[in-house]
């Protein structure tokens, strides 16, 4: 009862945000950072994955400190110092790029980053871009998320670019959704490599003419972007698309295929390593705070316990229904087509030695 009354309100008109400019023009600076090939059917309105429900709760949560927290502190400190923010947002567009900070700051004295980040000069122009967002309490926010960091070098990009002010430094701050007096806070120096990447960037994305014209940059990077993405099916049958017809390789592509397969190898092994490293650091830690009876030292680590997942014994359920007389089998499902690399080359330097491919050493190990 109480959920549909919240959710009917957070989908109204009152709690959307309205934009001067047509959004589907650009990429936002909010959507640069994001998986490439999704932004491809964000801006084509692609077909979104069947059952898929977009969630609005984190969005809602955002507005609401911003707009009920955020703006008003900040007004009440900075006053009319404090540009673009609130009802007062602008948003500033150029070629295939935009974004709409969450304000700026000017007539501030040079040294205004000193105490905080130990920046001594902020520039001639003495203004600050400032971007807030609010976090899940459980993200690790020892330094700024990549994907907002590239966001702040485009809003300050473009502010420099399109109006008089020329702020060298953003301050992208986090408010911890859950206790608000937790802020991490973070300084982001303009860089016009960057910034000029993201222009090339939004370009790629709105001219390309088919999605695998784009890497799926989400899966890519381990998939957790993929958990909220709205086109995995559709980007699936992409990326699992394997030639129907087999066409012979000629001397000159089996060598480029060959090189590839070898640096697939090397970063593979690579990884084992990073992995046994990690692992053997995690414990070392574990077992140090269990030396001194500690769990938490703030700022710098927790360590808590984490209740196991509640898993169901599918075979015994099989079995208990089929002996109740139900079709199991009318409940069965096919998941959706997937595909397999199997690398066999092996490194160089391996080759010389046996003519077995790594993994297959591997294999007979285990």
């Amino acid at each position: 009862m109480i959920r549909e009354a919240l959710e009917a309100y957070a989908l109204s008109p009152t709690m959307e945000t309205t934009f001067v400019m047509d959004r589907q023009r650009t990429i936002g600076a909010s959507e640069i950072g994001l998986c490439s090939r999704r932004m491809y059917w964000v801006k084509t309105e692609g077909r979104v994955d069947e059952g898929h429900g977009d969630r609005w709760g984190a969005r809602a949560r955002g507005k609401l400190l911003e707009q009920h927290f955020y703006v008003p502190a900040m007004r009440r400190k900075y006053g009319k110092k404090l540009l673009w923010a609130g009802k007062d947002q602008k948003t500033f567009n150029d070629r295939y790029a935009s974004a709409t900070p969450d304000g700026l700051l000017i007539d501030q004295p040079r040294d205004l980053l000193l105490k905080d980040f130990g920046i001594a000069d902020i520039g001639a122009g003495q203004c600050v871009l400032v971007e807030c967002k609010s976090v899940d309490p459980r993200v690790n926010m020892s330094r700024a998320k990549e994907e907002n960091e590239f966001q702040t070098q485009m809003q300050l990009g473009l502010v420099r670019e399109l109006t008089v002010y020329k702020p060298e430094y953003a301050i992208l701050s986090y408010m911890d959704a859950s206790f608000l007096d937790e802020v991490h806070e973070f300084a982001i120096k303009f860089d016009p490599k960057v910034y000029d990447a993201g222009h090339k960037r939004a370009v790629r994305i709105k001219t390309a003419t088919r999605p695998d014209e784009l890497p799926p940059e989400g899966w890519i990077a381990g998939g957790k972007e993929c958990e909220y993405c709205p086109f995995t099916q559709a980007c699936g049958i992409v990326r699992h698309s394997v030639p129907e017809s087999e066409a012979a390789a000629d001397p000159q592509f089996t060598a480029e295929i060959t090189d590839l397969c070898r640096e697939h190898e090397r970063l593979d092994g690579l990884k084992d390593k990073a992995e046994i490293a990690l692992n053997t650091q995690k414990q070392l830690i574990k077992d140090r705070l269990k030396d001194k009876g500690i769990r938490r030292i703030p700022g710098v680590v927790t360590w808590s316990a984490v209740k196991g997942r509640r898993n169901y014994d599918m075979k015994g359920i099989r079995a208990a229904a089929t002996e109740a007389g139900v079709d199991v089998e009318a409940y069965s499902t096919t998941g959706d087509p997937s595909d397999m690399l199997m690398v066999r080359v092996a490194l160089e330097a391996e080759a010389t030695k046996n003519s077995t491919p790594r993994k297959k050493q591997l294999r007979a190990r285990g």
